[in-house]
């Protein structure tokens, strides 16, 4: 493998990186190529869209799929339990609103005594 540390500024641009790459020079010279490519492109809509990187495996498109759908289903149960929760909250609230002056007046008597 080839460890690459590179610092380089684009022209015009004035941007700045450091890169640590685990990838062979082979590699990272067709990706900056396609990089500058892209910011070459970037500003003309006519032109064709440059992809800097491959596109990802079937296995790993599946993968990330499969971690939506996932992800969908935990947020679905925690809206529900979220939903529950504030229904027993107003539940308690109103509850507490219902009882009777007579069961309130002792706890303030007792607060008075003490």
């Amino acid at each position: 493998m080839y460890v690459l540390l590179c610092r380089y500024q684009r022209q015009k641009k004035k941007m700045t990186t450091t890169m640590f790459n685990n990838i062979e020079k082979s590699r990272y010279d067709l990706i900056t190529s396609r990089y500058d490519k892209f910011l070459e492109n970037m500003a003309d809509p006519q032109k064709e869209v440059v992809r800097v990187f491959d596109p990802l495996p079937k296995k790993n498109l599946e993968e990330l799929e499969l971690i939506r759908e996932v992800t969908k289903e935990l947020q679905k149960k925690k809206d529900d339990d979220m939903k529950k929760a504030s229904a027993q909250a107003t539940n308690g609230d109103v509850q507490a609103e219902k009882k009777s002056p007579e069961q309130s007046e002792p706890n303030a008597a007792e607060q008075t005594s003490k």
